[in-house]
Protein backbone atom coordinates (compact mmCIF):
# COMPACT_ATOMS: atom_id res chain seq x y z
CA UNK A 1 0.00 0.00 0.00
CA UNK A 2 1.54 3.48 -0.81
CA UNK A 3 1.37 5.41 2.27
CA UNK A 4 1.02 8.94 0.10
CA UNK A 5 -1.94 9.97 -1.28
CA UNK A 6 -2.65 13.64 -3.42
CA UNK A 7 -6.22 15.54 -2.95
CA UNK A 8 -7.58 16.09 -6.33
CA UNK A 9 -7.55 19.79 -5.73
CA UNK A 10 -3.41 19.56 -5.11
CA UNK A 11 -2.69 17.07 -8.07
CA UNK A 12 0.21 20.28 -8.89
CA UNK A 13 1.85 20.71 -5.75
CA UNK A 14 5.52 21.94 -4.73
CA UNK A 15 8.43 19.60 -4.00
CA UNK A 16 8.37 20.51 0.08
CA UNK A 17 5.45 18.57 0.00
CA UNK A 18 7.18 15.28 -1.41
CA UNK A 19 10.13 15.33 0.92
CA UNK A 20 8.10 16.07 3.85
CA UNK A 21 5.71 13.47 2.75
CA UNK A 22 8.30 10.93 1.83
CA UNK A 23 10.20 11.54 5.39
CA UNK A 24 7.08 10.92 7.18
CA UNK A 25 6.53 7.81 5.49
CA UNK A 26 9.33 6.41 7.07
CA UNK A 27 8.22 6.26 10.71
CA UNK A 28 6.84 2.74 11.06
CA UNK A 29 3.13 3.93 12.90
CA UNK A 30 2.07 6.23 10.22
CA UNK A 31 0.33 4.68 7.77
CA UNK A 32 -1.78 7.43 5.98
CA UNK A 33 -0.29 10.33 4.81
CA UNK A 34 -2.09 12.96 2.25
CA UNK A 35 -1.54 16.17 1.19
CA UNK A 36 -3.52 18.60 0.28
CA UNK A 37 -3.26 22.35 -1.17
CA UNK A 38 -1.62 24.28 1.61
CA UNK A 39 -1.37 21.33 3.94
CA UNK A 40 -0.34 17.96 4.87
CA UNK A 41 -1.83 15.66 7.21
CA UNK A 42 -0.19 12.16 8.69
CA UNK A 43 -1.36 9.56 11.32
CA UNK A 44 -1.85 5.96 11.71
CA UNK A 45 -5.76 6.27 11.57
CA UNK A 46 -7.98 7.42 9.13
CA UNK A 47 -11.68 8.99 10.17
CA UNK A 48 -15.14 7.93 7.99
CA UNK A 49 -14.44 10.02 5.15
CA UNK A 50 -10.77 8.29 4.80
CA UNK A 51 -8.97 10.96 6.06
CA UNK A 52 -5.58 10.70 8.08
CA UNK A 53 -7.40 11.77 11.55
CA UNK A 54 -5.41 14.08 14.07
CA UNK A 55 -7.65 14.19 17.04
CA UNK A 56 -5.59 16.01 19.80
CA UNK A 57 -5.57 13.86 22.61
CA UNK A 58 -7.74 10.73 21.45
CA UNK A 59 -6.36 7.42 22.40
CA UNK A 60 -4.67 5.12 19.89
CA UNK A 61 -3.68 8.16 17.23
CA UNK A 62 -0.56 9.44 16.36
CA UNK A 63 -0.49 12.05 14.01
CA UNK A 64 0.21 15.56 12.66
CA UNK A 65 -1.27 18.36 10.50
CA UNK A 66 1.44 21.00 8.70
CA UNK A 67 0.25 24.25 6.64
CA UNK A 68 2.77 25.39 3.98
CA UNK A 69 3.53 28.20 2.70
CA UNK A 70 5.72 27.64 -0.28
CA UNK A 71 5.56 31.33 -0.97
CA UNK A 72 7.29 32.48 2.27
CA UNK A 73 9.21 29.39 2.88
CA UNK A 74 7.38 28.52 5.93
CA UNK A 75 6.06 25.33 7.43
CA UNK A 76 3.81 25.59 10.71
CA UNK A 77 3.27 22.96 13.27
CA UNK A 78 -0.76 22.99 13.23
CA UNK A 79 -1.69 19.87 15.26
CA UNK A 80 0.05 16.83 16.73
CA UNK A 81 -0.56 14.21 18.51
CA UNK A 82 0.52 11.07 19.93
CA UNK A 83 -0.80 8.59 22.26
CA UNK A 84 2.66 6.68 22.08
CA UNK A 85 5.89 7.93 24.31
CA UNK A 86 8.38 8.86 21.68
CA UNK A 87 6.13 9.40 18.48
CA UNK A 88 6.01 13.09 18.86
CA UNK A 89 10.01 13.50 18.21
CA UNK A 90 10.04 11.34 15.42
CA UNK A 91 7.42 12.88 13.67
CA UNK A 92 9.19 16.63 14.98
CA UNK A 93 12.63 15.50 13.37
CA UNK A 94 10.93 14.44 10.20
CA UNK A 95 10.13 17.14 9.39
CA UNK A 96 13.31 19.02 10.53
CA UNK A 97 15.21 16.87 8.55
CA UNK A 98 12.74 17.13 5.51
CA UNK A 99 12.87 20.83 5.35
CA UNK A 100 15.45 22.88 3.52
CA UNK A 101 17.74 24.86 5.64
CA UNK A 102 16.00 28.36 4.27
CA UNK A 103 12.54 27.16 5.22
CA UNK A 104 11.45 28.57 8.43
CA UNK A 105 9.52 25.95 10.86
CA UNK A 106 7.16 27.71 13.19
CA UNK A 107 4.86 27.08 15.90
CA UNK A 108 2.16 29.58 16.73
CA UNK A 109 0.12 28.20 19.49
CA UNK A 110 1.54 26.01 22.30
CA UNK A 111 -0.55 24.38 24.36
CA UNK A 112 1.30 21.14 24.96
CA UNK A 113 2.48 22.45 28.23
CA UNK A 114 6.27 21.82 27.79
CA UNK A 115 6.79 19.73 24.67
CA UNK A 116 7.72 22.65 22.00
CA UNK A 117 10.12 24.04 25.07
CA UNK A 118 11.67 20.37 24.72
CA UNK A 119 11.48 20.05 21.10
CA UNK A 120 12.82 23.69 20.47
CA UNK A 121 15.81 23.10 22.85
CA UNK A 122 16.50 20.21 20.49
CA UNK A 123 15.81 21.83 17.41
CA UNK A 124 17.16 25.34 17.04
CA UNK A 125 15.39 25.50 13.61
CA UNK A 126 12.01 25.26 15.34
CA UNK A 127 10.31 28.38 16.25
CA UNK A 128 8.26 28.41 19.05
CA UNK A 129 5.88 31.69 18.85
Amino acid sequence: MNKIETAKNSAKHDDIYDKISLELSRIDIIKYIKIYKGHIKASNVVDLKKEPCVKIGEPNIVGLELLIDVESKVVQFFAITSALKGYGDKMVSSVIRSVPDDWKIIVFMDFSHGFWTVMSDRYPRLIVV
